[in-house]
């Protein structure tokens, strides 16, 4: 019988992914595409395996689009195309499309990507010479932020929404399921998509075969893209955990070993709040320099939620490790120390993703005054010098880690979640970034962890080179957060320059385009690199949003670029679109999209751009991709649900909407409590922002949990006042 590993699922077509340089040895582990010769040329165009059925193939029948055979059409005539369109087109953007084929130098790329790749629109300079008319599909300015900064705007395909439709990104989970075909069935091609039966997948022992994760399990392991959990732990001496010396929770030690390794692989890489290496040597030999009970029952808090997408028994611990760890807090919080911080830190993040109590900005609050106290960051740098002359060089890795760790998280709970109250420090950390031993990222800078053979540990192996990157995204951010969030001073028209949002944004380019290779797109990047890259978009939609409502009437414009179109909302527009891509890339390829709650801002930020442009023909699909990707998410975190039910809300109340009905808002509404565990009835709570728009005026009406529990007035006034409301009744 074939191995599970073997089987292979691919919910994303090759077009979805960023065409960029990858390394010699990433392209090297790529499998080799089979090529059709008789494929047709639209096939040809996607990337996708044609079947050569004539009058029309397979792949074009199921995606209703018109099927072309020309076997004489070569990169000649490719080139042939993108002159006669480079003829006609306004200069700017023949300028931005002449950048973008030296940037990648591939014809057919730069022809789907200025025609938006339909096989008519690329042969329309061809067949109408005359006409002199040019179809842009994508602005001027993201042309030119494209062909300039590659790294930041990939140039990417356009997405076919036929194919989107067609695959299991939006519907609910039970529906995609009963789509699958048998084991033992033929794999059904649909473009690049392959779909196979979860529970054919599925390792009985560690998964249930009703999880989101389940299809991934099938996943041909060649690339970085799944965490190594899914094969065992991250590290070899978990096997050795002792688990009852840290906790009175009684779960298993097998199970305490795959729930921590599943933080550290997932979330841990993004976090970075500990030495990972030194906090498992001490875990596992009981040693407290690195580790302690509090920091553990904290993890296994947020990990058993985690860990809930895979095996939903796990369940029966995150309440017991939620009021025990808080036990150990309130004798924690007397001593200030890194562990008490880590601790308070993993507990904020703990009650966010459960939605349990108002205790986030609580623990946050506590960790920073902690900091503050112990001179780490908050303080002037003579302040925090003068107290580091007094620590040992030994535990400067640990204090860099933790200070970082929690800034970080500050930051992304100002800017991500705008949680009324929230405390940022005023002053960074002046300790420097913490470093990891990876070639292409060393830049002359030493790491903070070096073994003796330089040569990095398997551990650090999987944290990969993204987590100092991370730092310096927040740390440029930092004055984005003070500026715009101030808590005394709530955001008023003209408080803020667009001089100084463009100057930050192109510091945000610069930065982006002189990551190390590691760190650009491509299709073996792990999954934490992909969170990274869609943080960085949702920092520039958060940079320009304050001038949006103001663009049209007094016609801003950004000075250091050159395109006609160089306008807040355009720059905001691009980014909109790279994360429309990552979204749909996540949700088809990671597994980790099932079970970190880090990359759900990219989602609420997707459908909050699309209910601002409900006019957008794509609009309800999209936020169908991000609705259904909550539920993946509901699982494991209750919030998921509070977030999905306000984004229904939102969509209801849409004065620009007369298609979505309650009827329509129900439905999605009662997959995403399907999902749900019983685990706790309490009500969610979610006081961080929604509706991104109406917060800039309105925070409290803004916040998630408002927005959830207007649901149902807002479902009956659309039932009485929309026509089809009526019919769906009757």
């Amino acid at each position: 019988m074939e191995s599970h590993s073997k089987r292979y699922v691919r919910l994303l077509p090759s077009e979805f992914t960023p065409v960029t340089t990858v390394s010699n040895h990433t392209q090297a582990r790529k499998r080799k595409r089979v090529g059709n010769p008789l494929a047709c040329n639209l096939c040809r165009l996607k990337k996708t395996r044609c079947d050569g059925t004539r009058p029309s193939c397979h792949p074009c029948v199921k995606r209703a689009e018109k099927c072309v055979y020309n076997d004489k059409r070569d990169a000649a005539q490719d080139a042939i195309d993108i002159v006669e369109l480079l003829s006609i087109a306004p200069y700017a953007e023949a300028l931005a499309a002449f950048r973008l084929l030296r940037s990648t130098g591939n014809h057919a790329v730069v022809l789907s990507i200025v025609t938006g790749g339909g096989e008519e629109k690329r042969n329309l300079a061809s067949q109408h010479p005359s006409s002199r008319t040019f179809i842009p599909q994508r602005s001027s300015l993201e042309l030119e932020l494209m062909s300039n900064n590659p790294i930041t705007y990939a140039p990417l395909h356009r997405i076919s929404m036929s194919e989107l439709e067609e695959s299991d990104l939006l519907r609910p989970i039970s529906a995609a399921r009963a789509r699958k075909k048998k084991p033992e069935d033929t794999p059904l091609w649909h473009g690049e998509m392959m779909f196979f039966s979860p529970e054919a997948s599925a390792d009985a022992a560690h998964i249930d075969t009703d999880s989101a994760a389940a299809s991934f399990r099938a996943q041909e392991s060649t690339t970085n893209q799944s965490p190594r959990w899914n094969d065992g732990l991250c590290d070899a001496r978990l096997k050795s955990l002792q688990i009852r010396y840290w906790t009175n929770v009684p779960i298993p030690n097998e199970a305490a070993a795959r729930v921590i390794s599943m933080y550290l692989e997932t979330d841990h890489p993004l976090l970075g709040m500990f030495d990972p290496d030194r906090f498992i040597s001490d875990l596992v030999h009981q040693q407290q320099q690195s580790c302690s009970a509090l920091v553990v029952n904290a993890l296994l808090y947020w990990g058993c939620q985690m860990y809930t997408a895979i095996d939903k028994s796990m369940s029966q611990y995150t309440e017991p490790f939620c009021n025990e760890a808080e036990r150990l807090w309130t004798a924690a919080e007397k001593h200030d120390s890194l562990l008490s911080m880590v601790g308070a830190q993993l507990l904020s993040l703990a009650f966010l993703g459960q939605g349990k109590d108002h205790k986030v900005l609580h623990f946050l609050g506590a960790a920073l005054r902690m900091g503050t106290r112990l001179g780490l960051f908050g303080v002037t740098e003579e302040v925090a010098k003068a107290r580091m002359e007094a620590v040992p060089e030994s535990s400067e890795a640990a204090i860099s880690n933790t200070a970082w760790g929690l800034f970080n998280w500050s930051i992304i709970i100002s800017l991500f979640y705008q949680q009324p109250g929230v405390e940022v420090p005023k002053y960074p950390p002046t300790i420097s970034i913490p470093r990891v031993d990876m070639a292409e990222d060393s830049k002359g800078s030493s790491s903070t962890d070096v073994t003796p053979s330089n040569e990095p540990t398997q551990v650090q192996e999987i944290m990969g080179a993204t987590f100092p990157r991370v730092c310096e995204l927040w740390a440029m951010m930092h004055d984005v957060s003070l500026l715009y969030h101030d808590p005394k001073d709530l955001m008023q028209p003209g408080k803020l320059s667009l001089d100084f949002a463009e100057m930050k944004y192109r510091e945000l380019l610069a930065w982006a385009e002189n990551m190390p290779s590691r760190l650009h797109r491509s299709d073996s990047n792990p999954h934490h690199t992909v969170i990274l890259h869609m943080w960085l978009h949702a920092a520039i939609l958060d940079i320009f949003r304050p001038f949006l409502r103001r663009d049209e009437d007094e016609k801003l414009r950004l000075r250091t670029f050159s395109a006609p179109d160089r306008a807040p909302m355009a720059a905001y527009k691009a980014s909109v679109n790279q994360l429309k891509h990552l979204i749909v890339h996540f949700r088809s390829s990671y597994e980790a999209s099932t079970c970190t709650l880090l990359w759900h801002t990219a989602m609420t930020y997707v459908a909050n751009a699309m209910l601002r442009d409900s006019r957008d023909p794509e609009w309800y699909q999209y936020l169908l991709l991000c609705l259904y990707g909550y539920e993946t998410l509901r699982r494991p975190f209750r919030v998921a649900e509070a977030i999905g039910r306000g984004l229904l809300t939102m969509m209801l109340r849409d004065k620009n909407n007369d298609t979505f009905t309650s009827a329509q808002a129900h439905e999605i509404l009662r997959n995403l409590k399907e999902r749900g565990l019983s685990y706790s009835t309490d009500e969610i709570r979610a006081p961080f922002m929604g509706d991104l728009e109406l917060a800039q005026t309105d925070p409290e009406g803004a916040a998630v949990e408002k927005l959830a529990g207007d649901f149902e007035d807002m479902a009956l006034f659309q039932e009485f006042t929309n026509d089809q409301g009526w019919e769906d009744r009757n």
